[in-house]
């Protein structure tokens, strides 16, 4: 495993931890802003790095799961976690709440799964994935940011139920342009990245692969020129 993928595996793990513990639960449960600020979070930041982190030790038939699979499991934990008898019912029972965070961090990594794996979708198709998996979510944020009427019994501000639709609006939306940028960054990058072995000993060229072949030889000692007789010029009349 590159060091790469063991540095994004152990941030993507603790934060997991932190967010299956009662105390982030807990503290989240106050508002529903809070309660949307950490799912999108654990969406946009902790399971990329946990996914990007594990795919290396991932067995074959989760390498062989459908992208469709990935989105179909992320609406569903979504926008379930959002139905009002689910989130007041997670906000009344500890456990039942861990479970619903996990459940949700699953779905999550099932979505992100075919994103980060170098040998799965093209370049162009993962840009497509995210276009076609960041348009449901924003159909509850709307709902619930433009909104006048309260859905949960367990979070009773108008206020505070606009700014978690903003929140997962946002969110979708912000995921989309980073995810489309970092595909777009690695596309035109001239150098592809070292394998996924272990990337300490990977000599880094000092030229670009795609460089051309005379751009070497700049640095080439100009030959001798050879000894031949100087003949004068004459001079014009």
């Amino acid at each position: 495993m590159a060091g790469r993928h063991r540095a994004a595996l152990a941030a993507g793990s603790l934060l997991s931890i932190a967010a299956l513990l009662p105390p982030a639960i807990g503290f989240a449960d106050r508002r529903l802003s809070l309660h949307m600020l950490l799912e999108m979070l654990v969406l946009a930041v902790v399971i990329p790095l946990l996914a990007y982190g594990a795919h290396p030790l991932m067995p074959g038939p989760l390498k062989r799961l459908h992208p469709i699979a990935g989105i179909i499991a992320l609406n569903i934990v979504l926008c379930g976690s959002q139905l009002p008898a689910v989130l007041d019912l997670t906000t009344r029972h500890v456990m039942l709440g861990e479970a619903a965070q996990a459940a949700f961090m699953a779905g999550a990594f099932l979505f992100w799964w075919p994103i980060v794996r170098p040998d799965g979708l093209t370049p162009i198709a993962k840009i497509g994935y995210l276009m076609v998996a960041g348009v449901p979510p924003t159909i509850p944020g709307i709902t619930l940011a433009f909104s006048h009427h309260l859905f949960y019994q367990a979070f009773r501000s108008i206020e505070d139920q606009q700014i978690a639709g903003l929140l997962l609006f946002g969110t979708a939306k912000f995921a989309l342009v980073a995810g489309t940028f970092v595909i777009l960054w690695r596309m035109l990058a001239p150098q592809s990245e070292p394998p996924d072995r272990d990337d300490r000993d990977v000599a880094v060229p000092e030229l670009p692969p795609n460089a051309p072949a005379w751009l070497g030889r700049l640095d080439d000692e100009l030959p001798a020129e050879a000894a031949r007789p100087h003949v004068p010029v004459p001079a014009g009349r």
